[in-house]
């Protein structure tokens, strides 16, 4: 069994085979991470003689959960008990772990929807005539007052958030109902007792936060291994209360040892360079350079979908299967113009920030994603459109440019071989700017083709040019020589007049009927 491991480079081999207790494994987009917790997997149940009911692999998407399930399956024939995200395994332990009637719950208590609890939490303010500020983002203000963090803290009269909260909470009991983050919050409240779990292994780190920290250490035993792997630079949901220091606070309070994935197998070198210049640090590439990024200029969004829907077309002449090609955006609105256009000649998947994204479907589409819902996947050609100042950033305010900043990293970094780049000069999208993101200006000039249709120019632009071809053109087939004035430019001309500025007369105005000057 030993021979499998031989498969991995030597920074995955050092992270797979540790023995020490607290781990934190810094990896670069496109170095292999999963494939390092699958291994760490195999490694503690074949070479250490670890029970799969001793280990716990939490993850942040069920995609990746779907894909380490997979994985395992072709070397074990068992399941670990514990593979999930944070909120399915939270629920699992509730369930199995926790004596819920003595919180007034069932152990079948319903999981309720985000809509559904908005429109819990709508009712209680409509029959308590309770005052609430910023009720179209009820939910989210609900999720940051239970979380310990208040929303618009700086309003200058507090509403009745805290009384809705409570009224939430007592309605949700008496008809036996959690939301998402109560699995979480009541998992941390409820359970008395660790779990007789060895290894704790949390995959997308970067992208947990303080109560998911908690969740851990409140499960983890004194004898529990916990092995965590992210990528600092892809820490892209702290809007979701995730943390950017999360990496550092687990490294302080664990005195963690950090192994490194330095290796980038996914991209070109060009594309992976590209990259490494936006977040200031070096990623070592295994791939040869390859076709440059290409920066194309568009007069709408309109007509940027075109061009993308023309690109498309010429790469699937050429073999590349649409599967293979995404198009990634800021807005879902900006993903509804390209989907009208493309939808018209291709088939497209549309996917919603809330949907479940399917990399590597056999259905021949080209995926249409959000930046934040494009995480964790990888595409042979990708598209990101709108890259606007006002958009990507989407606002200068420093914390929130620099996950802005992150967020353009990880959509570049879904490129395997083909990236375009594109920006619109004339937008009728709510806070965008009429000019490219300063975010491609800091690409590398030797790895980037800047290209600009005639079609796509501004109607100041167009004004400019045409009155520079006028001028132009007057100063060339429109001069004429007058007998007595000499050479002059026909500045007017209707049916009936003909006006001349003459360098020496000024301009004079002639009835053509009587006009005898010559064109020269």
């Amino acid at each position: 069994m030993q021979e499998i491991f031989d498969k991995l480079n030597s920074f995955q081999r050092i992270a797979v085979e540790t023995d020490e207790k607290y781990v934190a494994l810094k990896a670069s987009v496109g170095s292999g991470k999963t494939t390092v917790i699958i291994y760490r997997v195999l490694y503690l149940y074949f070479i250490k003689g670890i029970p799969l009911d001793k280990i716990m692999v939490v993850t942040f998407t069920n995609k990746a959960v779907d894909e380490i399930r997979d994985r395992l399956k072709n070397y074990i024939n068992d399941e670990l008990k514990y593979l999930g995200t944070f909120h399915s395994i939270a629920n699992k332990i509730l369930r199995e772990n926790v004596e819920l009637e003595r919180y007034g719950y069932s152990k079948d208590f319903k999981i309720i929807t985000n809509e559904e609890a908005a429109e819990i939490l709508n009712k209680i303010v409509e029959e308590g005539k309770l005052k609430i500020k910023y009720k179209s983002k009820i939910l989210k203000r609900i999720e940051e007052f239970k979380s310990g963090n208040v929303l618009y803290a700086n309003m200058k009269k507090q509403d009745d958030i805290k009384k809705l909260y409570e009224e939430y909470k007592k309605v949700k009991l008496e008809n036996d109902l959690m939301d998402y983050e109560d699995l979480i919050v009541n998992c941390n409240d409820f359970l008395n007792s660790k779990l007789d779990i060895m290894h704790i292994i949390i995959d997308e780190f970067q992208d947990t936060d303080y109560m998911q920290l908690e969740f851990v250490e409140k499960i983890a035993g004194e004898n529990t291994n916990i092995f965590v792997v992210g990528d600092p630079n892809q820490t892209i949901y702290s809007f979701r209360t995730g943390t950017y220091r999360i990496f550092d606070r687990f490294i302080d309070r664990y005195k963690a040892t950090i192994y490194e994935l330095p290796i980038n197998y996914r991209s070109t070198k060009t594309i992976t360079e590209a990259a490494a210049a936006l977040i200031g640090e070096k990623i070592y590439c295994e791939r040869e350079y390859g076709e440059p990024i290409r920066i194309t200029a568009h007069y709408d969004a309109f007509n940027e979908a075109n061009y993308v829907l023309r690109r498309i077309k010429e790469l699937k002449d050429k073999g590349i299967n649409l599967n293979d090609i995404a198009v990634l955006f800021r807005r879902q609105i900006q993903g509804e113009v390209v989907y009208d256009v493309l939808s018209r000649e291709l088939d497209c998947d549309f996917i919603k920030d809330n949907e479940k994204p399917v990399a590597h479907s056999d259905r021949q589409a080209v995926k249409l994603l959000t930046l934040h819902s494009s995480k964790g996947l990888e595409f042979r050609c990708v598209f990101i459109i709108g890259v606007n100042e006002g958009n990507i950033p989407i606002s200068n305010k420093r914390e929130i440019e620099e996950e802005e900043l992150r967020l353009f990293f990880v959509g570049i970094t879904r490129a395997k071989e083909i990236l375009e780049i594109s920006y619109i000069k004339s937008p009728s999208f709510f806070g965008f700017k009429g000019y490219k993101s300063q975010y491609i200006s800091m690409l590398p000039k030797d790895l980037v083709v800047e290209q600009r249709n005639e079609s796509n120019y501004t109607l100041s632009e167009i004004y400019d040019m045409l009155r520079l071809e006028k001028e132009k053109s007057n100063s060339t087939k429109n001069k004429v020589v007058h007998k007595k004035y000499g050479e002059g430019i026909v500045v007017y001309e209707d049916e009936n007049i003909i006006k001349v500025r003459f360098e020496a007369y000024g301009e004079k105005e002639f009835l053509k009927m009587f006009y005898s000057a010559e064109f020269i």
